[in-house]
This record gives structure tokens, C-alpha cells and sequence, in this order.
């Protein structure tokens, strides 16, 4: 599994005050990998291609973020489908080498968010904040978490760093204190913010409380990130001799 190659952030919100929530988190990471200039990242906003809409005004497939979120969009519930979205963003034309070449996505969009799998079981929430395929694509939603007075920039952030986290493989599933809450994703069993999260906000506020007081990783999950990074740092230079 490669895993030196850029980090594309993309979002639909247009401006926002929180978005630096987005990069302070990215960049904390890498702070705590030990290696901040050995992951690229791009950010790509609100992306929109010069040719997004067809001469109907209709949005053309991966022309655009606005189209990425319309395919997703379950319009009887008015909610993303986050696997739909993910899907999407492990299909698009541009991991083509040709083109952008293979990559990770970050997505952030304002809308709610669901899962479908967990409406159809009955057991889950209505509702998700963020998912992620592991070493492809994550996907965030702030609706859930941006209108808490005072705290939407913490509680962001702390959201992107547990995706981030997740598109990186982390936590391993083979370690012992790890544990699965649902069929997608395995969690750290530590203080930690990688440990499930399901009810929006009080959950993200107690991450993020403990994220500030003790730290965002637990020491075990802070070995692998900085693994992780050597890793890359590793593949990188042996792609500097080719």
C-alpha cells in the first residue's frame, strides 16, 4: 500500500471562519509525525472546473465539488450519503497518473451527513460526521458540529485530525486495544480522540476536552503516525533515486 502521495483538500462551503480549523489540524500532525515537509497537501477549496456546468446549466460529473455532493444527496432524507461520496472520490478520473495521480482526499461539506448501511441495519444514528476508506478518500460534515458557541473551530479540528488519522491507517487493526464500534472503522480503546464517536456534539466536545488536556494520540497511536511518516519519508527517497 503506497503511502507517499499528496493530500487534496477540497470543500464546499465557500468562505469560512473555521477552515483554518482544517489546516491547524493537518499541520499538527505532521508536527507530531516528526516530519512536516514530507507529506505534500493541496488544497483545492471550492473546486470548480472551468467547464463545471453543461450548456443546460446541468453539473457535469467531477467537474466540480457542488457535483460530488449533488450525486450523494438523498434528496427524500436531504442528507449525503457518505458512502456514496466516498465511492465517488475512490473513482474519480483524476487518480489517473496522467492526471493527478494517485492520492488522498479530504472532503469537507456542510450538509448532513448519513450512512446508508447503518439506516438500512436500524441500528445506527440518522446521522454521521465523518468517514473515511482507509489510505483513499475521508469525508467530514460540519452540520452537526459548527453552530456549538464558541467551540466550532475546536470541534473541527478535532475531527480532521481523527479522519486524518483514519485515511492513514491508524489505529492498526491488529493491535490489542483496539476495538471495531461498527462494520467500517476500528478505534483506539485509549484516551485518545481516534476512540468512537457517534453523538453530535456532546461526544466531539469530550474528544476535544481531552484532546486540550492531555494530548490528541495516545502513545501507541502516536508511534504509528510517526511510523506512518517514515514510511513516507522512506518511499519518498526511494523514488528520488528512480
Amino acid at each position: 500500500m503506497k503511502k507517499h502521495k499528496p493530500l487534496n483538500l477540497l470543500d464546499n462551503k465557500g468562505f469560512w471562519p473555521e477552515k483554518a480549523a482544517v489546516a491547524d489540524g493537518i499541520k499538527e500532525l505532521l508536527s507530531l509525525g516528526g516530519h512536516e515537509a514530507s507529506l505534500p497537501v493541496r488544497d483545492y477549496g471550492l473546486y470548480r472546473s472551468p467547464e463545471w456546468r453543461d450548456e443546460k446549466n446541468n453539473l457535469r460529473a467531477w467537474q466540480s465539488a457542488d457535483w460530488y455532493v449533488y450525486d450523494a444527496l438523498d434528496e427524500d432524507r436531504m442528507q449525503v450519503d457518505a458512502q456514496r461520496l466516498l465511492y465517488n472520490l475512490a473513482q474519480e478520473p483524476w487518480r489517473d497518473e496522467k492526471l493527478l495521480g494517485d492520492h488522498y482526499d479530504l472532503f469537507v461539506i456542510q450538509e448532513d451527513m448519513f450512512e446508508a448501511e447503518m439506516a438500512e441495519d436500524q441500528k445506527g444514528g440518522t446521522y454521521v460526521v465523518g468517514r473515511c476508506t482507509p489510505f483513499q478518500a475521508a469525508v467530514i460534515s460540519t452540520h452537526r458540529i459548527e453552530h456549538i458557541w464558541s467551540m466550532p473551530y475546536s470541534l473541527i479540528k478535532t475531527e480532521v485530525m481523527r479522519q486524518v488519522c483514519f485515511l492513514f491507517g491508524i489505529p492498526s487493526p491488529a493491535r490489542p486495544d483496539v476495538r471495531k464500534a461498527d462494520r467500517h472503522a476500528v478505534y483506539c480503546g485509549n484516551t485518545c480522540i481516534l476512540r468512537p464517536a457517534a453523538q453530535a456534539p456532546d461526544d466531539w466536545m469530550t474528544l476535544t476536552r481531552d484532546r486540550l488536556r492531555f494530548g490528541p494520540l495516545c502513545v501507541q497511536c502516536e508511534a504509528e503516525l510517526r511510523q506512518f511518516f517514515k514510511d513516507c519519508a522512506g518511499e519518498r527517497e526511494e523514488a528520488e533515486k528512480c
